[in-house]
C-alpha cells in the first residue's frame, strides 16, 4: 500500500465519520433517521481488547537474518475529540500524524522484535487483555468513539536483502457489526503486514491480505 493510497483510505474514513455525524441521516425501511451524536452505548465496550500483529508473508521468512519489529500504542479517542480535529484538517486533503487528534487515552504500549519467523504463528504478536472499558469514563463511552493503533514497523528480508520500514495509525470503532446488523463490542484489533515477491509492502487493519502474484 503506498503513501498516497494511506493517505486516501484515511480521508475515506474521515469522510465516513463525517456522514455519521450528529447532522448526517441514515436510510432506513421507513424513511430517514437522524443518528444520535455521542449515543451513550457502555455495551459496546468490551472489557478487555487484543491487538493481534502480523507479517502475513515473508519471501525470506526460513532465512535466520530476516527479522521483524513492531512499537505499538492503543489509544481510545473520545467522539469529540475525533470530530473537533476533523474540522481543524486543512482543505484540499492532509494526512495527519496521530499527535493531531488530542484528549486521547493510553491504554497500552509496547516494542516486540522477532528473528525466527519460519511460520505464520513465529511472525504474529499478540498482546492480550488490554484494559479496555475501566480506563474509558463511563460520559466518554459513545458509540462513534474510535480505538486508535499508532504503529511502527522495521522488516529486514534476508531472501531479498531489503529493509522495509512502515509507521502510521488506524482507527476504529469499538463495536462490530453480525450478519444481522447488529452491534456487538469488538475485542480484537489488527495490524497486517504482507511483503510480496517484489519487496512492496502491503498492509491493513484487517486480520488477512491478498498477496501479489
Amino acid at each position: 500500500m503506498s503513501k498516497n493510497l494511506s493517505t486516501i483510505l484515511l480521508l475515506l474514513f474521515i469522510i465516513a465519520s463525517l456522514l455519521s455525524a450528529p447532522t448526517s441521516m441514515s436510510q432506513t425501511a421507513g424513511g430517514f433517521t437522524v443518528l444520535e451524536p455521542n449515543l451513550h452505548s457502555p455495551d459496546l465496550y468490551a472489557d478487555k481488547i487484543n491487538l493481534i500483529a502480523t507479517l502475513e508473508n515473508l519471501p525470506g521468512a526460513m532465512k535466520r537474518k530476516s527479522y521483524w519489529e513492531l512499537s505499538y500504542q492503543l489509544f481510545f479517542l473520545p467522539e469529540d475529540k475525533y470530530y473537533e480535529a476533523v474540522r481543524r484538517l486543512p482543505r484540499g486533503g492532509s494526512n495527519p500524524s496521530p499527535e493531531f487528534f488530542t484528549g486521547k487515552i493510553l491504554l497500552a504500549e509496547g516494542h516486540q522484535k522477532r528473528s525466527r519467523l519460519d511460520t505464520l504463528k513465529d511472525r504474529t504478536f499478540v498482546v492480550n487483555g488490554v484494559d479496555f472499558k475501566e480506563k474509558v469514563p463511563d460520559a466518554l463511552r459513545t458509540k462513534f468513539a474510535s480505538v486508535m493503533t499508532v504503529y511502527s514497523a522495521k522488516i529486514f528480508d534476508a531472501e531479498l536483502n531489503k529493509t522495509v520500514y512502515q509507521s502510521g495509525f488506524f482507527l476504529a470503532q469499538p463495536y462490530n457489526k453480525n450478519s444481522e446488523n447488529q452491534a456487538f463490542a469488538r475485542k480484537d484489533y489488527y495490524v497486517t503486514f504482507l511483503i510480496n515477491p517484489d519487496g512492496s509492502l502491503d498492509y491493513s487493519q484487517t486480520s488477512r491480505l491478498r498477496r501479489k502474484q
